[in-house]
């Protein structure tokens, strides 16, 4: 029987938790030297470890960094690292889901009915701008929070002969590319007796399986990206002062999110008051419910906002510590 506290009464010992066994199928991400040295104990550290999409995470960021550090020593769980480079990676990340989840914004109101929409509602007009205007700001911030610390690491792995390292920094741009082609090759897919490359992207837009994996491809590789760049910013020689300095465009980052998701809610809400119809029909993704696919982005946005906001705070409480 297992005490309140997580301990047996016949052990004394702390329970498993779960989700345990599946973290610790996890093991073999890492290099079979690092496992045969620490493998004994990161099982038994894993078996106590609850399943998070966090621990998960962790988890694959420790694998990476193993590959490149075989011989390092095992770092205590969670990974730890500083606390302002932490929560300023955790905006990136919120940013990331914010992004994905954007996607079915984007691809919802490509239809022209939206767009009528806007023109004839200045409400719904305004909304969408706003939404376009924060988007930006968003990844302006992003740009400038990221782009002196990426340099800085590059600079670091070219003095140091690290090619390992500098690889991880073009992971994003070569997981874009990739994307990109896939979007480029399924547009393309569709049977040549539909000639006209609109109808072709229309076709694409309500063909269940292309955009499944448009959109897997693209998860996939915004995970993969931010775990490189995750590992890249730990391993990385950069000066405290880079991080203390992107403190702020971090908070600019998840204002503009905040902005977004409230002009996403307006834009909803004010289609929903001056036309219904369209707000009622099947005019989201894959023909859906436009309302359900409406609340599926406000929350998958407001769940990225709520993550960037949060290491925000944090960044910016710290940036002095």
């Amino acid at each position: 029987m297992n005490r309140p506290g997580g301990t047996t009464e016949t052990t004394g010992q702390t329970a498993p938790r779960r989700g345990s066994r599946f973290l610790r199928r996890a093991i073999v991400l890492y290099p079979a030297a690092w496992r045969r040295r620490y493998g004994d104990e990161f099982e038994a550290l894993l078996e106590q470890t609850r399943l998070t999409p966090r621990i998960l995470f962790d988890v694959a960021v420790a694998a990476v960094d193993a590959h490149l550090n075989p011989t390092a020593p095992l770092r205590k769980w969670p990974f730890m690292f500083e606390r302002l480079r932490a929560s300023e990676l955790a905006v990136f990340a919120g940013w990331i889901l914010f992004v994905v989840a954007g996607l079915g914004f984007a691809k919802m109101t490509e239809d022209s009915a939206f767009g009528a929409a806007g023109g004839a509602n200045p409400a719904v007009g305004l909304a969408y701008d706003a939404f376009g205007v924060g988007a930006v700001v968003a990844l302006l911030g992003v740009l400038a929070a990221g782009v002196p610390i990426a340099w800085a690491i590059a600079r670091s792995a070219f003095r140091t002969h690290r090619w390992r390292r500098l690889s991880l920094l073009a992971v994003p741009p070569v997981s874009l590319t990739v994307w990109v082609g896939v979007t480029f090759l399924l547009v393309n897919a569709v049977d040549q007796p539909v000639p006209d490359r609109a109808m072709r992207v229309e076709y694409f837009a309500y063909n269940p399986l292309f955009v499944f994996t448009w959109v897997a491809v693209f998860s996939l590789a915004a995970v993969v990206s931010t775990v490189a760049v995750t590992v890249a910013a730990i391993n990385g020689e950069v000066a405290p002062g880079l991080y203390r300095r992107a403190a702020t465009p971090a908070l600019i980052v998840a204002g503009a999110m905040a902005i977004v998701v409230l002009a996403l809610a307006v834009w909803g809400v004010a289609l929903l008051a001056t036309t219904p119809s369209l707000f009622w029909g099947n005019g989201g993704v894959l023909a859906t419910s436009t309302a359900l696919t409406w609340l599926g982005v406000v929350a998958g946005m407001g769940a990225g906002a709520a993550v960037a906001i949060r290491g925000a705070a944090v960044a910016w409480a710290n940036r002095f510590a």
